[in-house]
């Protein structure tokens, strides 16, 4: 499991109670670092799970422009990550700065340089601080820009090498942009050590495989559409064909840190009409479980802060590891694990409810019980 973004109230023995079960908890590096006292945070998430994996959310290409405002003696790591970037801002056609997402400011990240200057910043807070992280999650790796639509006040397009040709039609600076994503990751394992988890959001890792072999995990953010799309995501990402299907995705992460991290992740509940013509909420981490069962992807994504909308999942599950591989007979699939069986039965393949599962448990007597199925029934027990 992977709690993500923000920490929620640590005082309140219930939110800790969560975090104690997650494999991985991703959160904002300043939790932890640029206040004196920070440092508690993460002396409290280890006393509650003391084998967790606590990684740093580290945007690749940007910092937050209010940033330039905060008060060393309130907040120093975001403004030293700030002014660390800012001789080094891109810009649009027209001058202005260039934005993916409203209130940043990207960086030439293509500049060994500004490379450079942002992890002295990092490796000087990991190095000094009592709060050590033990990874970072990289927002985030794409073939090329993507610019939120929601970036209404930019003017001009994209254009970070500052050549004057746009950057979605500047085939040089968008094959300099995908190399120094690669060089970004060697350089953080140069700095802080190949003991050190990166994982990556964004497209690239999901059907570039070289790329993925440089990284610990990655992110299919919104799955299943984010990775396969198209009408029936499910069925490609278990269709053993497709080049880039779980299974084989896995295969292409490192495997030296304790990974692969292979994250499905969907932070939406969507609506379905049970057997009883009743709008029910579905729960994305539920799904994702089954088919990570399948699949080996053995962290989820459960946002615990209310920044997101999912949450845990419905149903505890503990059937142990898996003792084989998957068995596929036409749309079923199978997978015995110590203390149970989980089966995936392939429907229209869409989402949000294009397949049914099922995940039974031994009980105490030695028999399975249903733990949990979702289908057309939508049963929960």
């Amino acid at each position: 499991m992977l709690d993500h973004h923000l920490l929620g109230d640590l005082s309140d023995p219930a939110v800790m109670a969560k975090y104690a079960r997650a494999d991985v908890i991703i959160t904002q590096p300043d939790r932890f670092w640029g206040h004196p006292g920070l440092e508690r945070n993460m002396e409290l998430l280890r006393a509650a799970n003391p084998h967790v994996k606590i990684l740093g959310f580290f945007r690749s290409k940007c910092v937050r422009q209010e940033w330039a405002d905060y008060d060393r003696s309130v907040q120093s790591f975001d403004r030293d990550l700030y002014d660390a970037a800012r001789p080094y801002f891109s810009y649009t056609t027209t001058g202005d700065t260039l934005q993916d997402w409203p209130g940043v400011a990207l960086f030439d990240f293509m500049n060994p340089n500004a490379r450079r200057a942002i992890l002295d910043v990092i490796v000087s807070y990991q190095h000094s601080s009592t709060a050590k992280l033990d990874g970072v999650y990289w927002d985030y790796f794409n073939p090329e820009l993507w610019i939120s639509q929601d970036v209404a006040s930019m003017t001009g397009e994209p254009d970070m090498d500052g050549d004057g040709v746009a950057h979605f039609s500047d085939a040089d600076e968008k094959e300099a942009f995908r190399a120094a994503q690669a060089e970004w990751i060697r350089e953080m394992r140069g700095r802080l050590g190949s003991e050190f988890i990166q994982i990556a959001n964004g497209s690239r890792a999901l059907s570039d495989s070289t790329f993925a072999g440089l990284l610990d995990g990655m992110n299919y953010e919104i799955f299943p559409d984010v990775g396969f799309g198209g009408p029936t995501p499910y069925r490609e990402a278990l269709d053993p064909s497709r080049p880039n299907n779980l299974w084989a995705a896995n295969r292409w992460l490192r495997t030296e840190n304790g990974g692969p991290w292979q994250i499905l992740e969907n932070v939406w509940v969507p609506s379905m009409m049970d057997q009883n013509q009743v709008w029910q909420p579905l729960n994305m981490g539920d799904m994702n479980r089954a088919i990570a069962l399948l699949t080996g992807s053995t962290v989820i994504h459960y946002d615990l802060t209310g920044a997101h909308h999912a949450g845990l999942p419905d149903v505890e599950v503990n059937i142990g590891a898996p003792v084989g591989g998957v068995t596929i007979n036409g749309d079923v699939f199978t997978r015995e694990f110590e203390r149970g069986t989980v089966t995936v039965t392939m429907g229209s393949g869409a989402f949000p409810l294009g397949f049914s599962f099922a995940i039974t448990q031994l009980n105490d007597a030695g028999g399975q019980d249903l733990l949990q199925a979702v289908g057309p029934n939508y049963i929960y027990p």
